[in-house]
């Protein structure tokens, strides 16, 4: 399972993602969906390690991710 808790991402002083918290079981297909600048594809890279999170956490079969660098993510399947 996926699980991001109060998750915040900023670029600079704009903040992109606020306190996102979500779920996704095994084997589960979801969609992000949202306007232009809603902060979709800052989600994707949250998840995968592209950007930083300056708050929260993000679990992958509870386990802490939030500090792993993309290539480990990678590793484990995400």
């Amino acid at each position: 399972m996926l699980k991001l808790s109060n998750v915040s991402v900023s670029y600079g002083p704009v903040a992109a993602l606020r306190d996102v918290s979500f779920s996704v079981e095994a084997g589960t297909v979801c969609a992000v969906v949202g306007a232009n600048g809603a902060g979709k594809s800052t989600l994707m890279k949250a998840i995968c390690g592209l950007v930083p999170v300056q708050a929260g956490n993000l679990s992958f079969d509870g386990e802490s991710i939030t500090s792993f660098p993309a290539e480990r993510r990678v590793a484990l399947g995400i």
